[in-house]
């Protein structure tokens, strides 16, 4: 088992000080995955990155479905990919050749969608099993022109709370099974994202005890294609349950914008400290723990600290 820093080219390495490489090993970790960008960036993390994040957009399936938002051209690629069918799978494909050059064991990818109208809203309009299915359409569109009809490198399809790949049942993983016509693909559960989803998750045992109750009904396949995990919580029940929803009153962007303090409300990505937290590495057994923290107690590395001392 692996243990990774989560960190991203849109950052500076000041947080590892003079020597990213010692920082590293003196913290028990074992490299880095990158949140990667649509233009080559961050060469100097070349010889510490284990796994890449790619980029996501969260309404794709607008573009995808022919019905775009009106925004800026520098605005496109990150809310939509592109403005059509061809755009986003352009942007897609070049997005996963620009993370090649890493060479990382896999790339995560949000297999979700969020209009951008409902993310200030409780319920949404996209139905996770429509999201799924056009996701599969894309992403077999992409692989399929890649040599061989495989990616450079695993994808690892990450859940979220937003539409589409949830991992509550396993419902929607064998939606993805059954529609996915590539073979190098994996599974990167993220456990704070799925404890968005999940009603009364008030405190950090709420969390990890309704996760494990999911994971002991996982079958063994589900299991073992869950290679890699985003390690964190988000006991955010008692604000979702009482936020004031708000509808797009202004442009795209600026919304989406403003957006951003509320998302982070929700999706807290805090270190976990209760000793039963590895009981959901001991059921799930994934090759690659990242450490998915941004430093929201103290700092991204003390908070690391702070949870990788629980795992032996």
């Amino acid at each position: 088992m692996r243990h990774l820093f989560s960190h991203s080219v849109y950052q500076d390495a000041s947080v590892f000080g003079y020597d990213l490489g010692s920082t590293l090993s003196r913290i028990g970790c074992d490299g880095l995955e990158l949140l990667t960008s649509h233009t080559m960036e961050g060469e100097a993390y070349l010889p510490y990155t284990e796994t890449v994040h790619l980029p996501f957009a969260h309404d794709w399936l607008a573009a995808w479905e022919g019905r775009p938002y009106d925004m800026p051209d520098d605005s496109v690629p990150y809310l939509m990919f592109g403005r059509t069918r061809d755009e986003v799978v352009q942007r897609v494909s070049e997005d996963i050749m620009i993370a090649s050059a890493f060479s990382p064991t896999h790339g995560v990818m949000h297999a979700s969608n969020v209009s951008l109208c409902d993310v200030w809203r409780r319920t949404y309009s996209d139905d996770s099993r429509h999201v799924i299915r056009s996701f599969c359409e894309m992403m077999n569109t992409v692989v399929g022109s890649m040599p061989g009809g495989e990616p450079p490198f695993r994808l690892a399809f990450e859940n979220l709370w937003w539409p589409g790949l949830r991992l509550s049942d396993e419902s929607d993983y064998r939606l993805l099974e059954s529609n996915l016509e590539f073979e190098d693909w994996c599974i990167c559960l993220d456990t704070g994202h799925l404890m968005n989803l999940l009603p009364d998750i008030y405190t950090e045992k709420d969390g990890v005890d309704a996760l494990l109750d999911i994971f002991y009904g996982y079958s063994r396949d589900l299991v073992e294609r869950i290679r890699a995990i985003h390690f964190h919580y988000s006991a955010s029940y008692g604000y979702r349950s009482t936020f004031e929803e708000r509808s797009m009153d202004c442009d795209a962007v600026s919304f989406i914008g403003s957006a951003y303090p509320h998302v982070s409300m929700i999706d807290q990505h805090l270190p976990f400290s209760e000793p039963r937290c590895v009981e959901i590495l001991d059921v799930l057994e994934p090759d690659i723990v990242v450490h998915e923290l941004p430093g929201n107690e103290k700092g991204p590395l003390e908070d690391f600290v702070k949870q990788r001392t629980l795992i032996g």
